[in-house]
């Protein structure tokens, strides 16, 4: 079992190191960037925005992606559940074994929330997504489908009667990972004041601390954390992804950023669609104002939105940003 031992950062002058030992600080601009890092596959398909109260929830994502979610009490979810995963993935990247289990430890729920840079007042919401997370798991499906020279799969043909022209090739790829091996902690009651947390133990499992440690984006966790609606969480860690890999301008229809970032059901009123849409794209509008104003996007086209290559937020060339079915 490893015990990750928290980066020493460069914190800049007037900052409480206690609210910064786990994140690397990048200090290009005026604003301090908090270096965090989220699972590069939940930038397509992501936790629920709300409170689903199940135990098992499904997502599909673009490209191919379907997410499903399961927890022996209530899937992770909403933005205290986002930020909490962000901090799980941080440390296990930052782990210097591999292949092991990565244990963290708080004396108290407080230190926790501090490490998270968050109010006390917020201690039940993170208990509560600490609960969703214990013996959770995620299982991801991804289909792609091209079009091969049907030579390539000759040896599937018998009598080398292969097809003279491309094939249709659909590649599936399945996984399931959980996120902690164990959880510990001491629950103390008096009688009189609400029940008090400490001796914090989470053992983030050795599967998930590799996948991080090959398929993590890295966002700047004080955006991240100001970004008040789960779904802009959710574009901005987005955006950063996209934009590492981008060579081309890439025009993204309007009804594959609904069916990703806010699904609608069949049942729902058909101007859902609608809704959802101006409301994504108030976020993005939001969020090139406020947090990554280097984004080059296109928002002027009634049936969806441009990107373009853009300055990189916080890392350039990060290997991390690795499709997430490159090497399972």
């Amino acid at each position: 079992m490893k015990k990750n031992n928290k980066t020493t950062s460069l914190i800049p002058a007037g900052e409480d190191e206690t609210l910064n030992e786990l994140f690397d600080i990048v200090t290009t601009g005026d604003q301090p960037k908090y270096l965090s890092y989220i699972p590069g596959l939940f930038t397509t398909a992501s936790l629920p925005f709300k409170n689903v109260n199940k135990t098992v929830f499904t997502r599909k994502g673009s490209q191919g992606l379907t997410l499903t979610l399961t927890s022996p009490i209530n899937v992770p979810y909403g933005r205290y559940g986002r930020l909490l995963l962000t901090i799980l993935t941080t440390h296990a990247v930052l782990s210097k074994e591999k292949n092991v289990p990565v244990l963290i430890e708080y004396k108290s729920l407080s230190e926790l929330l501090k490490e998270m840079q968050l109010p006390r007042q917020r201690g039940k919401d993170i208990k509560e997504q600490l609960d969703c997370f214990t013996n959770a798991t995620f299982a991801f499906t991804h289909k792609e489908t091209t079009l091969k020279s049907g030579y390539l799969f000759k040896d599937l043909y018998e009598d080398g009667k292969y097809p003279k022209k491309d094939v249709e090739v659909t590649t599936k790829t399945t996984g399931a990972i959980r996120f902690t091996t164990a959880v510990q902690f001491q629950e103390v009651r008096d009688n009189v004041s609400d029940p008090k947390y400490g001796n914090f133990k989470i053992a983030i499992s050795a599967e998930f601390a590799s996948f991080c440690q090959k398929h993590a984006v890295p966002i700047d966790y004080g955006v991240y954390k100001s970004i008040s609606s789960a779904v802009g969480k959710d574009i901005y860690a987005w955006l950063v992804f996209r934009n590492n890999g981008l060579k081309e301008p890439a025009f993204i229809p309007r009804d594959k950023l609904v069916e990703q970032f806010m699904p609608v059901t069949e049942n729902q009123d058909k101007n859902t669609v609608n809704v959802n849409y101006a409301f994504i794209l108030n976020q993005i509008k939001e969020i090139k104002k406020k947090y990554y104003p280097e984004v080059n996007i296109d928002l002027e086209a009634v049936d969806g939105i441009t990107l373009y290559k853009s300055p990189t937020p916080i890392i350039k060339n990060e290997t991390r940003y690795a499709l997430i079915t490159s090497t399972i």
